[in-house]
């Protein structure tokens, strides 16, 4: 019941702190028997949350720290939703490995009942666009659930999550789900030889779940891909007639990827050239508040005259909306975000996570007050939920119409100062010369 509840309220936040969510052969895992699902793990509890919202009907349990399971009311909620505990040496010491066999007998029981279970297997938590070395507790745990469960049907589904920005709002999240392993196919050689046969299905697993994550590898690289995916990513989807979807901008992602990748390696001065001038190409878009989007050429046309004036027109009109929204929402807004600060400090793994708890219980509560204020003052329960129901929509819109009016700001600053508009557009057509030249995509 808890499942239940916790699932419909976290549906009307996750769409509005995430852009777009879209997952990618989402049905490997919806199917009758049991499923270890194999994921990266960037952001906390948002992975599981979001996969589960995705592929809801599907019911999907997932293993989570298991210092977070502390005694009493917060060992019980964890576990009414699904989560099973797994501990860590350095997190509960070997007395924690121990309790770990439990762990296992849980997922055993759950499996045997055709549960699909999100396991993290690189065991740790942290927000890069690569893939880390994958636990070889996962190739134990697999297969010791397929003795037990003594069925030729479990398999191994691995995922790649790809967000945009993990912890930023209005950012995208991608699942990437890859080609099963059936475990009977390894049975056989795991009798004669357990060693060999779990590190040759963890270097199996690792393959495929590199196939469906950008993973870049050198660190210093990391800015300067994100930095690139912006700039190119309209042109490269124009190019091949793709239409806008988060499968095909991965894969724009992946193949900038790997160009700057190989780059790297054959041209190690050429990659500090390109990484130096998109730093301070980005730097100077930063420092005038501007954005990449509006120096793009391809957008040409939203940045004119024209177009702001219309933009504007249309900032007057939705103003009165906005600013009831405004009113209604900024209270919670700023309880949750205060909250999550507080919380989070400089881990910022889990800063989305809190986000999304605080901010769709305490907007719950805030609306809820709102609710019983204008009952009290109105003759029958009807104008005090019709009243709710167009706060909640005002809502909504303030959200969506806040960034539409930072563009325009945007738009506005760029318009007002030519020059500064053809000093970012000379350095942006240097950095994409150079890009361009390294791909015929």
């Amino acid at each position: 019941m808890i499942w239940h509840i916790t699932r419909y309220l976290v549906s009307f936040a996750i769409p509005s702190f995430y852009k777009k969510i879209e997952g990618k052969n989402l049905d490997r895992f919806q199917v009758k028997g049991p499923v270890i699902i194999a994921m990266n793990h960037p952001n906390a509890f948002m992975d599981p949350v979001c996969i589960t919202w995705l592929s809801y009907p599907t019911r999907v349990r997932y293993m989570a720290r298991g210092d977070a399971f502390k005694p009493g009311i917060a060992n019980f909620l964890l576990s009414q939703l699904g989560v099973v505990p797994i501990f860590r040496m350095r997190d509960g010491g070997r007395e924690g490995l121990l309790k770990n066999d439990e762990s296992y007998r849980v997922v055993n029981k759950l499996l045997k009942k055709n549960a699909k279970i999100i396991i993290f297997a690189e065991g740790l938590c942290i927000q890069e666009r690569r893939l880390r070395p994958l636990k070889k507790g996962v190739a134990r745990m697999v297969f010791g659930a397929y003795e037990h469960l003594n069925t030729k049907d479990l398999i191994v589904v691995p995922v790649g999550l790809n967000y945009s920005a993990p912890s930023k709002m209005r950012s995208k999240l991608f699942y990437n789900v890859g080609n099963p392993i059936r475990i009977s196919d390894l049975a056989g050689a795991h009798k004669e030889n357990p060693a060999r046969t779990q590190k040759q299905f963890l270097e199996l697993l690792d393959s495929r779940m590199r196939e469906l994550v950008t993973h870049i590898k050198n660190k210093e690289n990391d800015a300067l891909v994100v930095e690139l995916e912006a700039m190119v990513m309209k042109d490269w989807l124009k190019r091949k007639n793709l239409k806008n979807s988060l499968e095909n901008e991965f894969e724009v992602t992946s193949h900038l990827t790997e160009l700057i990748n190989n780059l790297d390696e054959l041209e190690p001065e050429k990659t500090a050239i390109l990484r130096q001038n998109s730093h301070d190409y980005h730097t100077l878009l930063r420092k005038n508040k501007l954005r990449d989007w509006i120096i793009d050429p391809l957008n040409r046309k939203k940045t004119s005259y024209n177009n702001l004036i219309f933009r504007y027109i249309l900032t007057i009109l939705g103003l009165p909306s906005y600013m009831l929204g405004w009113l209604s929402s900024y209270l919670p807004y700023k309880l949750s975000e205060t909250a999550t600060k507080k919380v989070v400090k400089r881990n910022k793994e889990f800063y989305a996570s809190m986000a999304l708890g605080f901010g769709t219980f305490i907007f719950i509560f805030v609306f809820i007050g709102w609710f019983f204020l204008l009952y009290t003052f109105s003759p029958n329960i009807i104008y005090p939920l019709v009243s709710l129901v167009v706060l909640l929509l005002s809502s909504r819109f303030a959200l969506l119409f806040h960034f539409f009016m930072l563009k325009t700001n945007g738009i506005a600053r760029a318009v007002k100062d030519p020059n500064l508009y053809k000093t970012l557009s000379e350095k942006r057509l240097e950095i994409m010369e150079v890009v361009n030249g390294l791909t015929n995509f």
